[in-house]
């Protein structure tokens, strides 16, 4: 937690954590066997909800509960999934809770631990354009200085800039970061 305060991002290579928090402790990590146990256990928890999941990495998945709420609501499923994992497993969740896979991922990395966010369509330009454009998924991290130096500070302002412009500048990519800032995949 707190090296996420000094600017250190998940990935980042330790010796630029360590240029950022000079005081940075690392630890290791469990056995990758754990890791892999319990991710399998939540995978086979969540499949009581909904047969359409997409393991997007061995601790993050995509649930699309479209038609299994069963007259109840997305957001008191997010909430049981997190308590039943806390509860069955001993660990924290965060659960991003929107119409599509961007917008839940974006929600789920909000605040953590253990939280459940929503980023609906009329919460987009005050939950996620206020980020900072790093903050946007797939983006990397040589992309975001290039944005900056365009005066792309917020998602909001990439949102807002001419796509066009973008696209000349990045090719393909410009237009994907473009269609993310505006929710369009």
């Amino acid at each position: 937690m707190l090296a996420k305060k000094c600017g250190v991002r998940t990935g980042e290579t330790i010796y630029s954590a360590r240029k950022k928090c000079p005081n940075l402790r690392i630890y290791p990590g469990c056995e990758y066997r754990v890791y892999r146990e319990y991710s399998n256990k939540l995978y086979n928890m969540l499949l009581e909800y909904t047969d359409k999941i997409e393991r997007f990495s061995i601790d993050e998945c995509f649930l699309d509960m479209t038609e299994y709420l069963m007259n109840d609501t997305l957001l008191n499923k997010a909430y049981e999934i997190k308590n039943r994992v806390k509860e069955e497993f001993g660990f924290t969740v965060n659960v991003g809770v929107a119409h599509n896979k961007l917008l839940a991922k974006m929600a789920s990395d909000f605040t953590k631990p253990d939280e459940v966010h929503t980023l609906f369509e009329n919460e987009i330009e005050k939950k996620m354009w206020t980020l900072p454009v790093s903050e946007l998924f797939m983006l990397g991290r040589k992309t975001v200085p290039k944005l900056e130096r365009m005066h792309i500070k917020t998602i909001g302002d990439l949102a807002k800039y001419d796509k066009e412009k973008l696209i000349k500048t990045f090719g393909k990519h410009g237009n994907m970061m473009w269609e993310y800032a505006n929710r369009n995949r």
